[in-house]
């Protein structure tokens, strides 16, 4: 137990002191504030641990109470457990003593039983609530690592491991957001979805590790050509992705599609089963607004006006994008 007195009187520090050796504290009685201040790492220095603090009441210049309030208000000093030493028991200056943020007092003449056991419990007030402050922080720590691998699992569990953009969980659960928005606002939103072209040609003649390999580099170009931070590319199924367009019309889908198509024209992946000799995508591309004409067929959604024009562009000749014309059901 550490204990340091502050008292203007060098006698009753010296009595104070004696009173506690039955206790076993480490005690310490500077002759000045400047120095208890120090003591306790009010001045910048390292405070040494105190437990407890036995603090005079009514001292010339500044008093305890005055004292006492400073020293409340370094929070490395919340938890130190002050001990009043009066003169005096009345009950306002008393009062005004717990308000300040004392835990105790006792008074003189001291009598030493009363001191040693107020000074022990005090003593272990302090180092509960140190203790306590310590575990809180250490809680908070482990939280911190916790939220932070949390976040990351949420990620992964949001992300296609294979080409690193996200995957179709992400997709639905933006694609679901995505008309809400455009429901409540009419922000236009339009989807890509888009297929490779004759992929399973590309396995059969490279091997499963190519054909990843080429899932990827497609994933990495089409992340390039839709790279606003409201713009979500993800990956469908097998070779299969999608691109969700905010604040994007028809028009403005036709020209990510267009720019995806030249991206990959000027890559030249090689495709020994291509025609082309080389990767390309097909790509449907429909938008939100035009499913509320009076000529769609009920039901139809946005997925389902994107897929039908992927499907035609595919059997249109593949290596084409093919757009849901507005005012006419798919076909």
């Amino acid at each position: 137990m550490n204990v340091l007195i502050v008292d203007d009187s060098a006698l009753m520090r010296a009595m104070l002191t004696q009173a506690l050796a039955p206790t076993g504290a480490a005690v310490r009685a500077p002759g000045t504030l400047d120095e208890a201040r120090a003591a306790l790492g009010m001045t910048g220095d390292d405070p040494a641990g105190v437990d407890v603090l036995l603090l005079d009441l009514i001292m010339p210049g500044t008093d305890g109470l005055t004292f006492l309030r400073e020293l409340r208000g370094h929070p490395h000093l919340e938890d130190l457990s002050v001990i009043m030493v009066t003169a005096v028991q009345e009950e306002e200056q008393l009062d005004a003593a717990f308000q300040a943020g004392a835990t105790d007092y006792v008074t003189k003449p001291i009598r030493p039983a009363a001191l040693c056991a107020r000074t022990t419990s005090a003593a272990r007030l302090t180092r509960a609530l140190r203790s306590r402050r310590e575990r809180e922080a250490e809680l908070l720590v482990l939280n911190g690592r916790l939220n932070a691998l949390n976040d990351q699992l949420e990620l992964l569990s949001q992300t296609d491991a294979l080409t690193g953009i996200a995957n179709r969980r992400a997709f639905d659960a933006q694609y679901g957001h995505a008309l809400a928005l455009h429901a409540r606002s009419q922000l236009p939103v339009t989807l890509l979805m888009m297929d490779i072209d004759h992929f399973k040609g590309y396995n059969d003649a490279l091997g499963h590790p190519a054909g990843d390999a080429c899932l990827q580099q497609v994933a990495h170009t089409l992340r390039a050509c839709a790279p606003r931070s409201t713009d979500l590319v993800a990956r469908y199924g097998g070779e299969e992705f999608a691109a969700l367009l905010l604040d994007t019309d028809r028009e403005g889908g036709q020209t990510v599609a267009l720019r995806i198509r030249e991206a990959l024209a000027e890559l030249r992946l090689p495709h020994p089963r291509h025609p082309l000799g080389f990767v390309t995508v097909s790509v449907g591309v429909a938008e939100a607004a035009d499913l509320s004409g009076p000529d769609v067929q009920a039901g139809v959604t946005l997925k389902d006006a994107a897929d039908r024009a992927l499907y035609h562009a595919k059997a249109s000749g593949r290596n084409r994008a093919e757009t849901w014309p507005a005012g006419r059901a798919p076909a």
